[in-house]
């Protein structure tokens, strides 16, 4: 029998030329087959977010799923996704909510309504299961009851509240005080509390899970004087202990970086101007391993690729580019307006 991946592929052959950048738009769309979301930014009070589906064994990047599987938008600013029990959870920050969408069809399963003018900006799912959303505008945090499809309880935490991850038992919140924030809210989820709050650097961004159970805080450094480069505090990567909340490392990084992916060989990989390689065994950072800048990444383990995002003019449809793990442009593929944000379904 001819494997699904060859029929896409081929499929794919009728509608597009075998370039590097291969995209189709629907009505030809996967379905339930590991693939990449994308999702794109969109412009601000537009309305044209939207989800790109990549299909790494095929080459081939299909646009506007999200649009085709459901007949509307995606909404107003697309900002992150999260995969939780086979689901994506959309965050759809100027619109709102999160829209949690079936891989295998593209099709909404349900949304969930944020808490007026909060602009979520990130979930993370505790071992039990709870969700917990990141509140922009109100310096808070969402509990999220999934089986109900409801929030149970909001917890005041620092200034502008934008990544967040969990350990399984605690939750830590990075407050980036829209610039001007240094801290991070420890989250308890036996009583649902901030238990302590800790200092960090200078504009906590994003959070991530580390390899051995550590807890990273990427810190993009504070915009003093926007005339006065020189003005401005470095970025740098921190590395806590989740049991004692010790900080067991604090890495300087150059410029500016708002992302950080980890790879499977010992490597975390921040964006910022450029792209910079950590090895985290011997804290060894190369900066400038891939130039330019990105919006967003991750890492695929399957086939040992980094996937980044690039927004071009942030007007036009922007380019999902495909690297190998020395740095080397192996493809790139069109994608949506702002791509950002990415998960894979499997």
């Amino acid at each position: 029998m001819v494997s699904r991946v060859v029929l896409l592929c081929f499929s794919a052959v009728l509608l597009a030329s075998c370039s590097d950048n291969t995209s189709v738009n629907p009505p030809l769309t996967p379905m339930a087959v590991r693939g990449l979301y994308i999702v794109n930014e969109g412009n601000f009070q537009r309305a044209n977010a939207s989800l790109s589906f990549f299909v790494p064994d095929s080459g081939v990047m299909y646009n506007n799923v999200f649009q085709h599987a459901n007949g509307r938008s995606l909404g107003d600013v697309g900002h992150r996704i999260r995969m939780h029990n086979g689901l994506a959870y959309v965050v759809v920050n100027n619109s709102h909510r999160i829209e949690v969408v079936d891989p295998a069809t593209h099709t909404v399963v349900k949304t969930i309504e944020c808490l007026p003018g909060s602009s979520p900006r990130d979930i993370a799912f505790s071992a039990s299961g709870l969700g917990y959303i990141t509140n922009l505008y109100r310096n808070s945090v969402s509990v999220y009851h999934d089986e109900s499809n409801s929030l149970i309880r909001e917890i005041p935490v620092g200034p502008n509240p934008e990544g967040v991850a969990t350990d399984g038992a605690r939750i830590f919140v990075a407050n980036s005080g829209l610039g001007n924030g240094n801290t991070v809210s420890v989250i308890t989820e036996s009583v649902n509390e901030v238990w302590r709050t800790l200092t960090v650097g200078d504009y906590p961004t994003a959070v991530l899970n580390m390899p051995g159970g550590s807890i990273g805080i990427l810190c993009s450094g504070a915009y003093n004087d926007f005339n006065d480069p020189n003005d401005d505090t470095p970025g740098s990567l921190i590395i806590i202990d989740p049991m004692t909340l010790n900080k067991l490392d604090s890495i300087p990084l150059p410029g500016h970086p708002m992302h950080f992916i980890l790879d499977n060989k010992g490597n975390a990989w921040v964006i910022g101007d450029d792209v910079t390689r950590i090895h985290l065994a011997t804290r060894t950072s190369t900066p400038g391993v891939i130039p330019g800048f990105f919006y967003g990444g991750i890492f695929d383990p399957v086939h040992e690729k980094l996937y980044l995002a690039n927004a071009l003019d942030f007007v036009q449809q922007g380019m999902l580019e495909v690297y190998d793990l020395e740095g080397n442009k192996v493809s790139s593929h069109t994608t949506g307006i702002i791509p950002g944000a990415m998960a894979f379904t499997q």
